[in-house]
């Protein structure tokens, strides 16, 4: 019927198939007369038809010329019907028509001029994006030469009607209807600012450059996407970390298909620097920086174009290159908190103590959203409604411990009661702590603890932490540097971030490994070291929390930092008095302690640190609960006999995993079964103790003061 116009798309390109190969039996038999009247009967046809054709959109996208037009439509129809090759290969010999053999076919229905095959030559022409510009085996020869072959996104395009799915990229298309609102993301009215200046931005005809900067989930794609949806515009979000990873060959090909979706689809181009992936670091490589610039200025540069970045490191390369700049708020107000919570809690649910719990963390909208679906998951687990105070405070707290590897939050809490330190330490820690409470500066605390090791710095540090009544974060050193050029930079960001957002006390130990004294520059090595210690001086001015560095090596650190700490504490070591309220603390609890210890003897012995009495402490009441002294060590296991451990069985008292007949080391009565608090009690004696701090002063080979009676007076 006159008008009538295609079905479906696979009738179309049925009948271009047909097309080709009348035209391959023209061109043998030398009549063409057949071929022009079915050409003009495909394009009535095509143009007559109501649904969507790939190919007819394409043409008109692309610019196309009508012999470019059937140049594109004969490559496809190869691919798809191998049939078409084989009168070629019957010919010529070769495995896949070329180009000069497509031009010499459609010559008879066509127009084909020195012109249009100039135009085909370039990679400029409106082929450029569509044809596969290196394939695989095109061996030597002219341009005309190379095989007829689609590049792979316009073949999925026309095959599909859809858009092949690749790592590098990601495609947002209100142009097409292709927009759906996650069901559990709460829509917030964030960053409205921002989203009118974009507006703006994509409503004027200027190609500007635009830079977007703000950490990972503070909801930069989505106010992009919000944006485009406004202005119906496309937009592809080019993730360059993975883009460039690729090798060389599939880098070209990866920049000819994005040409070909900016012909196709006139979009908003994104380049990400984000995610995962070294991508900071390898623009930060010299080469890698001007070839990536390269691609913008030269190949989009008739392209909207916007870069996100979440690092100041890529901040600070790709701001040089932007027309203009936008700073995202890292963290929700208390009314943005509130609308939040709002959202995913019921009326009935709702507490007052719900937000001040909430403006303890300093979250993004992607935080509070996890944490927002975590709370319903854990509710629905434990059957437990999500208004329970415990639960809020369990899931909370696992958000902020979620640190990604670069540090974890120490549970251990101590009580300024517990520390014994000398009077002038003890005066101006209390002092420090009495700051901290009220301390409202626009910058934060940084405070300083050094001292020999084991003298109470990460003890003093928890207990700041407690009167706080903040967690205290302590960092993996071992995960700030690396080796690739940005990414300790970036790990340092990390670092700050994560204390922000969770307001926690942020804890350096052995801080001199990271705030050592930078170093004259010798070669590159230096150089990039020496940007990494000005980086983590600039994140620790800019922190508006408490910072505490511990460090045995002082004189390590470098004299910038000390400069700009607040509070320097030395944590000297204990005097004789010190040392004896210690050894009494560490030894008291749990089994009684013999009238025959003395505490002054103990401390007078060896010059210990805090840390090294406790462990002392520990190892004599463990020989007491074993009866490891003297002749009845072996009942604590060491024979065939016995338990072997100090488990218990059936059979014993509940000492020692010593059998029935074995009881008497351990104090107990084998035929009552008391255990050892009772009958026979067991009890830290002088010998034990002795024992025990000649065990831990020969770690370090130091010398004890020996008073006398000590096993029989056999000492050191």
């Amino acid at each position: 019927m006159a008008g009538e116009g295609y079905r479906s798309v696979e009738e179309h390109i049925g009948e271009c198939t047909e097309f080709f190969l009348l035209l391959q039996r023209g061109e043998a038999q030398k009549q063409d007369g057949a071929s022009c009247g079915m050409l003009r009967r495909i394009e009535e046809k095509a143009l007559a038809t109501g649904i969507f054709l790939p190919s007819e959109y394409l043409r008109e996208c692309c610019g196309l010329t009508r012999t470019e037009y059937w140049l594109v439509m004969l490559a496809f129809c190869c691919e798809v019907e191998e049939g078409l090759c084989l009168a070629f290969r019957e010919k010529y010999r070769e495995k896949w028509p070329s180009l000069q053999y497509a031009l010499h076919l459609l010559s008879t229905v066509l127009p084909v001029d020195f012109h249009l095959i100039g135009e085909l030559c370039g990679r400029e022409s409106a082929l450029g994006g569509l044809l596969n510009q290196n394939p695989q085996g095109a061996g030597e020869g002219g341009c005309l030469m190379r095989p007829l072959l689609l590049a792979r996104a316009p073949f999925y395009f026309l095959l599909t009607g859809g858009f092949v799915k690749e790592d590098w990229y990601a495609l947002f298309l209100p142009q097409m209807g292709e927009w759906e609102e996650e069901k559990d993301a709460p829509f917030l009215p964030l960053h409205e600012k921002e989203r009118a200046l974009l507006g703006r931005y994509l409503e004027n005809a200027d190609v500007l450059r635009l830079l977007l900067h703000a950490g990972r989930g503070c909801g930069k794609h989505i106010l992009l996407q919000r944006a485009c949806k406004k202005q119906c515009k496309n937009a592809i979000f080019v993730r360059f970390s993975r883009l460039w990873r690729k090798g060389e060959r599939e880098r070209e090909q990866a920049v000819q298909t994005l040409r070909f979706f900016c012909k196709l689809l006139m979009p908003l181009v994104v380049f990400e620097f984000s995610g995962e992936g070294s991508a900071i670091g390898a623009v930060g490589e010299e080469g890698n920086e001007q070839e990536f610039f390269s691609l913008l200025n030269e190949e989009f540069a008739a392209e909207k174009t916007v870069i996100l970045t979440e690092n100041p490191y890529g901040l600070g390369i790709a701001e040089k290159y932007s027309d203009i700049k936008i700073f995202l708020a890292e963290t929700l107000s208390a009314a943005e908190r509130k609308l939040a919570a709002d959202m995913w809690l019921k009326p009935q649910e709702r507490q007052e103590w719900q937000e001040e719990l909430l403006a303890r963390f300093h979250m993004n909208i992607g935080e509070l959203v996890r944490i927002g679906k975590s709370l319903c998951v854990q509710a629905a687990a434990e059957c437990v409604s999500r208004d329970n105070p415990a639960l809020w405070e369990k899931v909370l707290a696992r958000a902020g411990s979620g640190s990604g590897g670069i540090g974890k939050l120490v549970e251990e809490r101590a009580d300024l009661d517990e520390i014994v330190l000398p009077q002038e330490c003890r005066k101006q820690l209390e002092t420090v702590l009495k700051l901290a409470k009220v301390w409202t500066g626009r910058q934060g605390m940084q405070i300083l603890f050094h001292g020999s090791s084991g003298t109470g710095k990460t003890m003093a540090a928890s207990i700041l932490a407690r009167q706080l009544k903040r967690p205290l974060f302590k960092v993996d050193l071992s995960q700030v540097f690396d080796k690739y050029i940005g990414e300790t930079e970036k790990q340092i960001d990390r670092i700050f971030q994560t204390a922000e957002r969770g307001s926690y006390v942020l804890f350096f130990d052995e801080a001199d490994a990271l705030f050592a004294k930078r170093t004259g520059i010798q070669d590159s090595h230096d150089r990039y070291a020496n940007v990494s210690t000005s980086y983590l001086l600039q994140r620790m001015e800019e922190y508006r929390g408490v910072l505490i560095l511990a460090t045995n090596l002082i004189d390590h650190f470098d004299d910038a930092f000390v400069r700009r700490i607040r509070f320097v504490i030395r944590f000297r070591n204990l005097d004789d008095k010190g040392r004896e309220l210690l050894w009494e603390r560490a030894l008291s609890g749990g089994l009684p302690v013999g009238d025959d210890v003395s505490f002054a003897e103990l401390a007078q012995a060896a010059q210990l640190s805090p840390a090294r009495i406790y462990s002392a402490a520990q190892v004599a009441k463990m020989l007491a609960l074993c009866g490891q002294s003297g002749e009845e060590a072996e009942v604590c296991g060491a024979d065939g006999k016995s338990a072997g451990s100090c488990g218990i069985d059936g059979k014993s008292a509940g000492n020692c995993g010593v059998d029935g007949k074995s009881t008497k080391a351990c104090g107990a009565d084998a035929k009552d079964g008391k255990n050892s608090s009772m009958k026979g009690s067991r009890s830290i004696t002088r010998e034990i103790v002795w024992e025990a701090l000649e065990l831990e002063a020969g770690k370090d080979e130091t010398r004890l003061r020996f008073t006398g009676g000590y096993l029989d007076g056999k000492g050191l």
